[in-house]
């Protein structure tokens, strides 16, 4: 496993850390650890936008959601 240092904590964000892995049971490292992979899985800006450019636009009706919903129950 590799290992990260983060230097230049400031004082205070790293007091409120340590009260957050004490409070939820866990060490500085692994509370620290499991941040960084929750910040991982989320997409960036960047990645969004471009999944968003490849996405074919939808079938928009130009109704609302309670017009769709009156239509689909008149259908019946």
């Amino acid at each position: 496993m590799a290992l990260i240092q983060v230097r230049n904590v400031p004082d205070d964000l790293h007091r409120r850390l340590k009260e957050r892995a004490a409070r939820e049971g866990v060490t500085l490292s692994d509370l620290a650890l499991g941040e960084l992979r929750r910040s991982v899985e989320r997409p960036t800006r960047g990645e969004l936008m471009a999944r968003l450019a490849v996405v074919a636009p939808s079938d928009y009706r130009g109704e609302t959601a309670a017009e769709s919903v009156r239509a689909e129950r008149d259908s019946r």
